[in-house]
């Protein structure tokens, strides 16, 4: 239909090509340049600052909360995250469905509900979208000659970064590597206890006149004290004499009750004494019982073990008697064997022995066959002539034979006749059949030699056999007589323990009778013993009414004392009150003196708070208004600001109004002077000071333009400024722009490839020129499709327009092919062929386009990085192909119309003539053979796919760029200045090789510091960027072991670690790298045990290197343990503890600016001794609570805590709400991580992991695998719709099934392919396989289909079989071919960008070479074997 509207109408088939084409033009200068497609990121990040908290403490207040608060967030896939000293990360994932916007405004509605529940320490949670955006997209250097490191600051703050940000497209623009100057406000303690003298002074003075009244009052009081202490000595004597009379009394007192007590004690005796001879007598009785228990027993066994013996006894003596029976039985038959065996042996030496000598002089038996049949031969043929005949006359050939035959004893002359030459024919037949019987005789003695040297073996063998049993049963009798003598032997031992037994019963007897005569001595002794205690007891009765009257008569001395004390003791009471209000009045004084010094304490007055909240009161300068005078309004200002440092230390700060005390200045309290960070920053540019500067892009804008326009402001601003130097050291503009070129050389050369294939196989450059007309027209419609569908022009989109050159012209080849065979062979008209031609073929190219499309189809099914990466990839493919197929159905044929008018006779070329025959002869083989190509097929592509996969797997093939980017990190705790000394170093030796153009280096930070702006500067770690030549010899993996080499020495030296990234630029980034695993659980020190424990198993693993436990970022703690109990006793809580001991350990902040005519300057203020602060030193701090009375109480830290030194983790990470540690490991040189992994998981499969712990394998083949079930999933699916797209169109079954079996012979053909390029299989290989099982079916398709066009129009199956292959030959090879060598370009290139394609290139080579050279030869057997013969009238219904 298209095809016929398009030659009738052919103007306005031009009417859509050239409208296409500017669409096309307009489209591609209108499309943004990227490096990869547009990635949305199902990620959200949700961080919190906390300042001053431990992770532990950041994941108990902060963390928790607020994954419980998320796990109910719409569309929540997975949520983890990362627990750090002052600040929480956590990671939110979502499904690729969810709408990030929606979800971001949940999560913040979520979070306002916990934030209630947090201090104020506690900062308000950042929601941040994760976006590829945030990535950089340039690093510069900024340097300059002559330049000091603080000008270029300057410079980079004042001018670079505000025309950088001023860029369209730029979203920010950062700077590394700053020197910064700051005045710093050092309080001194001495100069405050220099003004504390002072003041103390002054309090003292006005108390001096209340401390002498108070002292004479204390002196009167002194004199009534000693005269109150003499008449108190009088009554003490007295008092003495009572005591003594007491303590007589108390003795005699004690006595009696020790009497009274003994008589107790013995009577308690008695009575234990007659319980213990009643619990005797019992025990006596029961022992008589267990003694004739054990008579009866003893008797019972003995029987018994006399029995089991004798029944042993019997056993062991039959058992004796059966082996030496068969010993003897053995031995005869053993004598037996050896006289056979030496008659064996004789007769064998009376035929010759082992050998028999050979014949000497006789030829084999093989030549003495021969030579009869040649004498039998030669009687034949003499036999027909007669015996007169001269033997001159026969032929020259027959008497070559005959003297051949005869030589050397036959010498003929002119008379030898025929009958002559026939009798010594004869003669000697006769003497060579002699020969045959010595043979025959010979070959009869050696069978039988043979035969008795075997039955010679067999008889040894057999004596070597009864030989080992007789040793056996010697063996056995020997054990069986070992075991009667220890039956002896036990027999002897029993009886003598059942004489032991019975002796040791009559000894308990005699025993138990010497007990009983015992008891009733003890019993008669008791009786005595209670007789004596009735007479003790009327003794003391006695002495007890005597004690009595003796404690009456004392009581009456008592009443007289008691009568002296009362008075003396109201007369001390009136003095003690006296004296205790003088020290009263002494106390509140000196309290009263404690107060004001307190209260005046400068130290507690300027605190750094105080300070600080002063310098901003004083430092002011703020318009308060307008007045108005005579029509003029007035602005009014207060206050000024210092203008310099000394201005700031003259500043008045605080006036006390206390008498000899002036008005205190900042300089008399602290030290006051201008600094800067030079110590803390490092930065190299080419060797020269310098600055790192991070650009980041706008969302939506393109990387190439905003690159292009960022390098235009450099020039811009190196023109301004002659000294300034900026160098670029990452670009992804300048990357992006290599590889867009290299895609797009490949794609030329591939069409000019593609269109050299055409001439030579339709050898006219008519056809050719139509089709080559279609790969331009095709790829400018597919850009137009790219532009309004949103795709931009990136790595994965370009390389599918390459991938697809070669299938641009597939659809016209098959079309111009028919159109031309129709015209040149057929006769049909121009009009007449290009209508018949695309109409004959527009359903096969309907089908195989659309097979094609659709295996990118499934793309929407899959998820993550796979889905976001490869849909530019399939739709760039299916635009293309779309375009091309309605080319081929609309501008060819138009085309075609025109130009084939004229056409001349073209003979076959002679390769393609002698190929022809070569494969109907190939065909017709294959098909006698079909189980043996069926089973060759098979077996090729499980061994091609078995040997490709032990290569190992591969997420993203790595691709070359032109920079590389380093770090160098030294021994924990290296100075910063060290660090840097050897950074520069490493930097002048890069310098000096060859490849390298720029070098920039600076402190390492870490990345999360970055984002949370609390991140400390390593001391100990140095990032460094190289830029390299874009005529580079080498690649970056060879220049980086280039690198590796240079550096050995410093590495060594000074135990540096040199880590290279040479895939900075990349998707293989995507991918991560290593090995990777999770120690899941609840308690961190068991975390760390078991992390310690695999890391030494991961070590343990060839092919492993740099393996960490993850505890190298282990920290010291100093742990403070706050007893409650003694800090409540000074009013104080924990918190309360916890926010002095924060304020003296937190960093200084800014608390105003200095501001000078040039800049402003930050001004922090810090104390001294908190700078100073150590861990003994924390112990020792000194605390301050105010009490309700005004006071100020000061508590040392240590009186109230407990210190604890212990390691705990930098941060704390978590994963499903459960703990974890990362183990990880790098893949070493020459090793693949998804082999390396392998083994990994093996070591790991005998690890025990505790209950409640388990173990996770994460990493780049964790992500390797998720992307490859994806893709499998893809495959999977696309096979389904291929295949019900072609039962659509063949409308059957079984053709389609048929033609699927070309995917696994494309299949094979792919593995070859990576395993022949050396290439691992990676993801991009693997869609790859994708795309080649939609293009290797088209070759089926055309073929089916043909075959069965052939057989409805009525020709048999064989013949229609032999036919199509012949007809679609050509073009089914043209196809193939043109997309080779289209392919082949990408797959040998050696430009940067090609390496991603790589894979896929090779894939679909391999794959169409050898599934094109198998589909002609293995379909039409499938198709033989399932497609039964019909009649010609006969529908296909299957």
């Amino acid at each position: 239909m298209l095809g016929k509207f398009s030659v009738r109408k052919p103007y306005t088939v031009l009417v859509g090509v050239v409208l296409a084409i500017v669409l096309g033009v307009v489209s591609f200068t209108r499309m943004t340049t990227d490096l990869l497609p547009n990635i949305t990121l199902p990620y959200v990040l949700v961080m919190t600052t906390y300042a001053g908290a431990s992770p532990e403490t950041v994941e108990m207040v902060v963390t928790k909360p607020v994954e419980a608060s998320m796990a109910t967030v719409s569309n929540i896939e997975n949520i983890s995250s990362v627990s750090s000293e002052n600040y929480s990360m956590v990671i939110l994932e979502f499904t690729q469905s969810a709408d990030m916007n929606a979800v971001s405004l949940e999560i913040r509605e979520n979070l306002d509900q916990i934030k209630s529940y947090w201090d104020d320490s506690v900062g308000n949670p950042i929601i941040m979208k994760m976006n590829p955006d945030m990535l950089p997209v340039m690093i510069a250097a900024v340097g300059g000659t002559d330049m000091t490191g603080a000008q270029i600051s300057e410079m980079t703050q004042n001018t670079i970064i505000p025309e950088l940000e001023s860029i369209e497209g730029v979203a920010s623009a950062s700077a590394t590597g700053l020197l910064e100057e700051s005045v710093h406000v050092i309080i001194r303690q001495e100069k405050l206890d220099q003004i504390n003298r002072q003041v103390f002074g002054s309090i003292d003075e006005e108390m001096k006149d209340a401390e002498e009244q108070i002292e004479e009052g204390r002196q009167d009081i002194y004199d009534g004290q000693e005269e109150l202490a003499d008449a108190r000595a009088e009554l003490e004597e007295s008092k003495q004499d009572l005591i003594e009379g007491e303590q007589e009394i108390e003795d005699n007192r004690k006595e009696l009750e020790d009497s009274k007590k003994e008589l107790e004690d013995s009577k308690k005796e008695l009575a234990d004494g007659r319980q213990k001879i009643a619990d005797g007598r019992a025990e006596i009785e029961e022992n008589k019982s267990r003694l004739e228990q054990g008579k009866s027993e003893l008797s019972e066994k003995k029987g018994e073990a006399s029995e089991k013996l004798a029944e042993a006894e019997t056993q062991l003596l039959t058992a004796k008697s059966e082996a030496e029976a068969a010993k003897m039985h053995l031995t005869l038959e053993l004598e037996q064997i050896k006289a056979l065996l030496a008659e064996a042996e004789e007769n064998l030496g009376n035929m010759g022995g082992d050998t028999l000598p050979l014949p000497d002089g006789i030829p084999t038996k093989e030549e003495l066959d021969q030579q009869i049949a040649e004498a039998e031969e030669l009687s034949g043929i003499l036999g027909g002539m007669g015996d007169d005949t001269e033997y001159a006359s026969l032929d020259e050939e027959i008497r070559v034979r005959v003297e051949t035959f005869l030589a050397p004893d036959f010498a003929p002359d002119e008379t030898t006749t025929v009958g002559v030459v026939q009798a010594a024919v004869s003669s000697k037949k006769a003497s060579l059949e002699s020969q045959r019987a010595v043979w025959e005789n010979l070959e009869s003695q050696m069978g039988a030699l043979d035969f008795i040297k075997e039955t010679i073996e067999k008889y040894k063998e057999s004596l070597a056999q009864m030989e080992e049993k007789i040793t056996e049963l010697d063996n056995n009798i020997a054990q069986i007589d070992i075991a009667l003598s220890e039956l002896y032997k036990g027999n002897l031992t029993a009886a003598t323990e059942f004489a032991n037994a019975q002796t040791m019963i009559s000894l308990g007897e005699l025993q138990l009778i010497t007990a009983e005569t015992q008891l009733d001595a003890t019993e008669k002794q008791l009786e005595t013993g209670e007789k004596q205690l009735e007479s003790g007891q009327k003794q003391i009765e006695s002495g007890q009414e005597q004690l009595e009257k003796a404690v009456e008569q004392l009581e009456s001395g008592w009443e007289q004392i008691r009568s002296g004390e009362e008075q003396l003791s109201d007369t001390a009471d009136q003095l003690k009150e006296a004296l205790e209000q003088i020290a009263e009045s002494e106390e509140e004084l000196e309290e009263a003196r404690q107060n004001a010094y307190n209260q005046a304490d400068m130290t507690g007055i300027l605190t750094v708070d105080t300070v600080k909240s002063l310098l901003a009161a004083q430092n002011f300068s703020m318009p308060a208004g307008y007045v108005t005078e005579a029509g003029i309004d007035y602005l009014v200002r207060v206050g000024d600001k210092p203008e310099d440092v000394e201005a700031l230390k003259k500043m008045p700060i605080l006036n006390t109004e206390m008498d000899g005390v002036d008005v205190i200045t900042l300089e008399d309290v602290a030290d006051v002077f201008m600094t800067d960070n030079s110590a803390d920053i490092y930065a190299n540019v080419n060797g020269e000071a310098g600055v790192m500067v991070s650009i980041q892009k706008q969302t939506g804008y393109s990387t190439g333009e905003v690159s292009d326009r960022i390098l235009d402001k450099f020039e811009q601003l190196k023109t301004e400024n002659e000294n300034l130097m900026l160098i670029t050291l990452m670009d992804q503009g300048i990357y992006i722009d290599l590889v867009m070129d290299s895609i797009i050389n490949n794609v030329l050369f591939g069409a000019l490839l593609a269109i050299l294939i055409l001439i030579l196989f339709l050898r006219d450059w008519r056809p050719t020129a139509v089709v080559a007309c279609s790969i331009p027209v095709s790829l400018i419609t597919a850009v137009v499709c790219m532009y309004f569908s949103g795709v931009t022009l990136n790595v994965i989109s370009l390389s599918g327009l390459a991938l697809g050159v070669g299938m641009l012209v597939d659809n016209s080849i098959v079309v111009i092919e028919n159109i031309y065979r129709l015209r040149n062979e057929e006769g049909y008209s121009a009009r007449e062929a290009a209508i018949a031609g695309a109409g004959e073929v527009a359903g096969a190219i309907l089908a195989s386009t659309l097979t094609t499309v659709c295996v990118f189809l499934p793309i929407v099914f899959t998820e993550g990085i796979t889905r976001q990466l490869f849909v530019d990839l399939g739709l760039t493919l299916a635009y293309s192909l779309l375009a091309s197929l309605m080319i081929a159905l609309t501008v060819v044929p138009a085309l075609a119309s025109g130009m084939l008018v004229r056409v001349k006779p073209q003979k076959e070329s002679a390769l393609f003539g002698r190929l022809l025959p070569a494969y109907e002869k190939s065909i017709a083989l294959a098909l006698r053979f079909k189980p043996v190509v069926l089973l060759l097929a098979v077996a090729l592509l499980v061994t091609s796919a078995m040997a490709a996969f032990a290569k190992g797997t591969a997420f993203m093939p790595e691709m070359d760029s032109t920079q590389i980017s380093m770090t160098v990190t030294l021994p924990e705790k290296t100075p910063l200045a060290e660090t840097a000394e050897v950074t520069d170093e490493v930097v002048a030796r890069l310098m000096e090789m060859e490849e390298v153009v720029d070098v920039g280096a600076m402190a390492s930070s870490s990345s999360m510091g970055m984002l949370t702006g609390g991140g400390n500067t390593a001391t100990n770690a140095t990032s460094i960027y190289i830029a390299l030549g874009e005529d580079k010899e080498r690649d970056n993996i060879e220049i980086a072991a280039g690198i590796e080499e240079m550096l050995a020495d410093i590495a060594e030296e000074k135990q540096a670690e040199i880590s290279i990234e040479t895939s900075d630029m990349d998707m293989s980034a995507l991918g991560g790298s290593g090995i990777n695993i999770q120690v899941r659980g609840r308690e961190l020190d068991t975390i760390q045990t078991i992390a310690k424990e695999v890391a030494e198993i991961v070590e343990g693993v060839e092919g492993t290197q740099e393996v960490s436990d993850g505890l190298e970022d282990a920290t010291g703690e100093m742990h403070i343990l706050v007893d409650r109990d003694k800090a409540i006793e000074h009013g104080l809580t924990v918190a309360q503890v916890f926010q002095q001991i924060q304020s003296k350990l937190a960093d200084a902040s800014s608390s105003t600016a200095l501001e000078t005519e040039i800049r402003e300057y930050d001004v922090y203020v810090k104390n001294a001794k908190d700078m100073e602060l150590t861990r003994d030193l924390v112990k020792n701090l000194e605390l301050t609570r105010d009490k309700k009375d005004g006071t100020r109480e000061k508590i040392r830290l240590s009186e109230i805590a407990d210190f604890a030194d212990m390691e705990s983790p930098k941060s704390v990470n978590r994963t499903d709400q459960t703990r974890y540690l990362a183990v990880s490991a790098a893949i070493a040189d020459g090793y693949n991580v998804g082999l390396v992994a392998d083994e990994v998981e093996r070591a790991l499969a005998d690890y025990q992991v505790p209950d409640g712990y388990t173990l996770v394998m994460s990493g780049e083949n964790e992500t390797i695998n998720d992307a490859m079930e994806q893709i499998y999933l893809m495959m999977l699916l696309a096979v389904v719709f291929m295949y019900l797209i072609m039962v659509a169109q063949f409308q059957s079954l079984l053709s389609p099934f048929i033609i699927m079996f070309t995917i696994p012979l494309a299949f094979t053909g792919g593995f070859l392919g990576l395993i022949f390029s050396g290439s691992e299989v990676s993801v991009i290989a693997l869609i790859g396989f994708v795309m080649l099982s939609g293009i290797i079916v088209n070759n089926g398709i055309v073929l089916v289909d043909y075959i069965n066009q052939l057989r409805e129009s009525g020709m048999e199956k064989r013949e229609a079989i032999m036919t199509a292959g012949r007809t679609r030959l050509r073009p089914v090879l043209m196809t193939a071919l043109t997309t080779i060598l289209a392919l082949s370009t990408m797959a040998f290139s050696k430009d940067m960008g090609a390496d991603m394609a790589k894979p896929m290139s090779v894939v679909t080579i391999g794959g169409l070479i050898y599934g094109t050279l198998m589909t002609l030869f293995v379909i039409p057997c499938i198709y033989d074997i399932f497609m039964r013969e019909k009649k010609p009238d006969d529908m296909e219904m299957s």
